[in-house]
C-alpha cells in the first residue's frame, strides 16, 4: 500500500510539473497567422495589398528586430477569388491543417461572413478582417478592423443631410450580403431625419454592364447616389452616368470605391465622387505612423506603391504585434484576445488614439473627401459615429 502511495504521489507531481499544452500555431521559434483573401477576382489588388505589402510588410520588420518575445511571425494565405465557398475550404484548411493561431485580415463581406461561426465556434481569433458588416459585431473572437458599415451610414448620412443639407437619395448596390450590409443602415439613418430612399437599384456580383440600373436611378432624380459596389461596377456606374450626361446628382463612394485606384478605373469620369474615407492619404500623409509605413514599403518593397488597403494590412499587424507583446511569452489564445483589450489609447502615428473595448470595435471615425485631378481632398475633419 506504501509503495501504491509512493507512486501516486511522484505520478501526480509529475504532471504538476509537465508543461501545459502548447498553444496551436504557437512554438519556441514562431508565431503562424494567415487568411483566406482575394488574389484573383474583383478583389485581387486588394488582397494583395493588404497581405503581401502590408501584413506582410510590418512583420518583416518585427521579425527583423528579433520577432515577439523571439517568435517570428510567419504567414500562410490562400486565394478565394471573393467566393464564399472557397473562403470556408480555406479557412478550414488554414486551422486544421496549417494549424494558424489566428486568421488576419481576411477580405469581402460575404466570404467573411461564411467564415465568422466556423471561427467563433474554434475560439480562433479573426483580427482586422476587411469588411464592415455587423455580422462580426459581439463576437468574442473577431476584433473588427474597419468603422462597421452602420457606423459609415450614420456619419455619411448625418454629414450629408446635417452639413450639406441635401434631402433626395439613391443607391446602386451589390446584391449580396455587401450590399444589403450598407443599404439597411442607409435606410435607417434616413429615417431618422424623416428621409426615404427615393430608389435601390441592385447589380448582381461580377455583373459589368449597369446602364439600366443608372437610367432608372436618373428618372429618380435624387441629389445623392450611394455607390455600393465593387471596383469594375463601380467605374462603369461612373462612366455611364457621365455618358448620358446625369450632371444633377452627387455620387458618394463607399466600401472599397473610396480609393483612388479604384476611382481612377472611370477616368475623368470619377471627378467630383465624394465619400467616407477611413485611412489617411497613404501618399502624401505627414503623420509618423504613416511616414514609416513609407520608409519600410521602400526598403522592402521600393517598386510598390503607397495604398490604403496595405496601410490598414500594415495597422493589422501592428495592433497584433502590441497584443502579442502584451499577452506575454506564454502566448495563447485567451491571453492575446485580453491583451487586446486591454489597449487604451494607443498611438499608431496612422490614425486618431484608438481604444479596444468589449465591442471590440477599435475603429469608430471616418473623414469626408472628394476626388478632384485623382487624388482625395479632406473636405472634414475627423467625423466621429457615436
Amino acid at each position: 500500500m506504501r509503495l501504491i502511495c509512493s507512486l501516486l504521489t511522484a505520478a501526480l507531481a509529475l504532471v504538476a510539473s509537465a508543461p501545459a499544452a502548447a498553444q496551436q500555431g504557437v512554438t519556441d521559434t514562431e508565431i503562424v497567422v494567415g487568411c483566406s483573401n482575394s488574389f484573383s477576382g474583383p478583389l485581387a489588388f486588394t488582397g494583395e495589398q493588404l497581405t503581401k505589402f502590408g501584413i506582410d510588410l510590418y512583420f518583416k520588420g518585427v521579425n527583423d528586430a528579433g520577432g515577439i518575445h523571439g517568435r517570428k511571425v510567419r504567414t500562410v494565405y490562400y486565394d478565394d477569388g471573393y467566393r464564399p465557398q472557397d473562403a470556408v475550404a480555406n479557412t478550414k484548411k488554414l486551422v486544421e491543417q496549417d494549424k494558424v493561431f489566428a486568421i488576419l485580415s481576411s477580405q469581402g463581406t460575404a466570404p467573411v461572413a461564411a467564415t465568422v461561426d466556423y471561427l467563433e465556434e474554434n475560439r480562433v481569433p479573426l483580427l482586422f478582417p476587411y469588411q464592415g458588416s455587423t455580422v462580426t459585431r459581439g463576437k468574442k473572437y473577431v476584433l473588427n478592423g474597419m468603422t462597421l458599415y452602420d457606423r459609415q451610414a450614420r456619419m455619411m448620412v448625418d454629414y450629408l443631410v446635417g452639413q450639406r443639407k441635401l434631402k433626395s437619395f439613391a443607391a446602386i448596390y451589390q446584391d449580396d450580403e455587401y450590399g444589403r450590409a450598407f443599404l439597411g443602415p442607409f435606410e435607417k439613418e434616413l429615417g431618422r431625419h424623416g428621409l426615404k430612399l427615393a430608389a435601390a437599384e441592385p447589380v448582381k456580383r461580377g455583373a459589368t454592364d449597369v446602364s439600366a440600373q443608372i437610367a432608372k436611378l436618373q428618372v429618380a432624380k435624387p441629389q445623392v447616389t450611394f455607390l455600393v459596389l465593387t471596383p469594375g461596377p463601380g467605374a462603369q456606374a461612373l462612366k455611364e452616368r457621365q455618358k448620358i450626361g446625369w450632371t444633377e446628382t452627387l455620387m458618394v463612394s463607399s466600401g472599397p470605391l473610396t480609393d483612388e485606384r479604384f476611382l481612377g478605373l472611370a477616368g475623368e469620369a470619377a471627378e467630383g465622387t465624394e465619400g467616407l474615407s477611413l485611412w489617411p492619404d497613404p501618399l502624401t500623409s505627414d503623420l509618423p505612423g504613416v511616414r514609416a509605413y513609407r520608409e519600410a514599403l521602400q526598403k522592402f518593397a521600393p517598386k510598390a506603391e503607397p495604398n490604403r488597403y496595405a496601410l490598414h494590412g500594415y495597422f493589422a499587424a501592428m495592433v497584433f504585434t502590441e497584443g502579442a507583446k502584451r499577452a506575454g511569452k506564454s502566448l495563447t489564445r485567451e491571453g492575446l484576445m485580453t491583451a487586446l483589450t486591454s489597449i487604451k489609447a494607443f498611438e499608431s502615428g496612422i490614425l486618431p488614439p484608438i481604444s479596444i473595448g468589449s465591442d471590440l470595435e477599435p475603429l469608430k471615425q471616418g473623414f469626408w473627401v472628394r476626388m478632384e485631378k485623382g487624388r482625395f481632398k479632406p473636405l472634414t475633419d475627423w467625423l466621429k459615429s457615436e
